[in-house]
Parts: C-alpha cells; sequence; structure tokens
C-alpha cells in the first residue's frame, strides 16, 4: 500500500485523537498537521514482524507529536510575559532582567486574591513591590523552597492569571 493511500486511510484516526485536545491551546489544523508528521514517523519504523496492528502503532506516534506540540506551547506559554503590558527583557551576566516595567493594574490586583505562595512569587519575579525582579533560584532562597517547588508555584499562578484573563474577555 502507498503511503498516500494510508495517510488517507487513516486521517479520521489523526482527525479523532486532534479533536480531544483542541482546548488546550492549539488550533485543531494545527494539531492535525502535527498529528500528520506522527503518522508519517509511524509509516516509516512500522515493522509489521512484531505483531502490531499498525493502527496501534499509529495511535501512539500521532498522539506524540500532538502531546509534543501542547508541551512546546505550554512552555512557550508558560514563559510568555504577556501578563505585563511594556516589558523589556535584556541578558545582562548571564541574568534576565526585567526593564521599564508597566504591569496591567486590573490583572495584577487579582493578585489580592491569590494563594500566599503564588502572590509572593509572581511578585518577586515581575518585581511588582519594589521594581526588583528575581530568578527560580533567588526566590527559592528567599522563601526557602526547592527551586523546583517555585517554578511549580510560578506555572500555576500564570494558569490562574491566564483564566482569570481569558474568562475577563469572555465576559466583555
Amino acid at each position: 500500500m502507498k503511503k498516500e493511500e494510508i495517510i488517507k486511510e487513516n486521517l479520521p484516526l489523526i482527525k479523532s485523537i486532534a479533536n480531544k485536545y483542541k482546548d488546550y491551546g492549539i488550533p485543531l489544523d494545527d494539531l492535525i498537521q502535527d498529528g500528520l508528521i506522527g503518522l508519517w514517523e509511524s509509516i516509516e519504523k512500522f515493522d509489521p514482524k512484531k505483531g502490531t496492528k499498525f493502527s496501534t502503532y499509529a495511535t501512539y506516534w500521532i498522539k506524540k507529536r500532538i502531546l509534543e506540540a501542547l508541551e512546546r506551547e505550554r512552555k512557550t506559554s508558560l514563559n510568555a510575559l504577556s501578563l505585563n503590558e511594556n516589558i523589556k527583557i535584556s541578558k545582562v551576566e548571564n541574568k534576565t532582567t526585567t526593564e521599564n516595567i508597566k504591569y496591567n493594574q486590573q490583572t495584577f490586583a487579582n493578585l489580592e486574591d491569590f494563594p500566599e505562595l503564588e502572590k509572593k512569587v509572581l511578585t518577586l519575579l515581575y518585581g511588582l513591590a519594589d521594581n526588583n525582579s528575581y530568578d527560580l533560584t533567588q526566590i527559592s532562597k528567599i522563601l526557602d523552597l526547592p527551586r523546583e517547588r517555585v517554578r511549580q508555584i510560578k506555572e500555576k499562578g500564570l494558569r490562574r492569571l491566564r483564566r482569570i484573563q481569558q474568562h475577563k474577555y469572555k465576559s466583555e
């Protein structure tokens, strides 16, 4: 069977898998595209001698590619500083500093309702209290927490802010 025929035959499989992940921040068309790449990989690597059905094998590669795309998107959005309106980042001696912060007062007013640790981490990270921003290692020392825990708290706080912003835009 030709590769084109296999792709046509398995397109519904890709669409059904991509549909499960369409609400995670990547457009459905992009998810299908990544699924196609996964299907292509599965065609290249499939070995019928191993006793696995092709659709089972293809499902693994399609999901793998889609999940990788979602992970890239998650990392990109977590690293984005779109919470602030006019932020300039510069590298100075391998340390990221935040300059000219003009943050959205409404967004950060929501920090008042956040759990105390999330509020502290985001405040220190973006320099909201004293215009001095700290990296995760510095924050972990200040709060006497492991760096990984500080990163997790940061991610949770940013997700909470994103949800608040999304809810605000939907209600407008």
